[in-house]
């Protein structure tokens, strides 16, 4: 195969390099301090909304409609619900661990996103 074929591909690795070791980098720090944090204070009103927009979304339950903390947004606290659900996680350290992580994870994502766009 001819070398200008990758030289394209290796172009781009190499002007990316530093945004790529930056994102590893906060990855593995990201990880290694997952567990210093704690429950934050409205992080069980986020869970307990989305498990009741699901029982509404599902016609299950109206209690959404009576519920006082129903304000938050949904579109990130429902799959968030359903990766608890889908690992099996009953322990509440888990699951805040879980969120905590996803958190992260898209907060990583959203860097990249403003990385690519600038």
């Amino acid at each position: 195969m001819p070398t200008h074929r990758f030289a394209r591909g290796r172009a781009w690795l190499t002007r990316h390099a530093a945004a790529g070791l930056a994102c590893l980098l906060c990855v593995a720090i990201g990880t290694a301090v997952l567990d210093d944090y704690d429950v934050y204070i409205d992080s069980p009103w986020q869970r307990v909304t989305a498990e009741l927009v699901l029982d509404y979304a599902w016609g299950r339950s109206d209690a959404l409609l009576r519920y006082e903390y129903r304000l938050y947004g949904v579109i990130f606290e429902v799959p968030l619900l359903w990766a608890e659900r889908l690992l099996g996680l009953q322990d509440s350290r888990a699951i805040y661990l879980l969120r905590h992580g996803l958190t992260h994870l898209l907060f990583l994502a959203g860097g990249l996103g403003g990385y690519a766009l600038a």
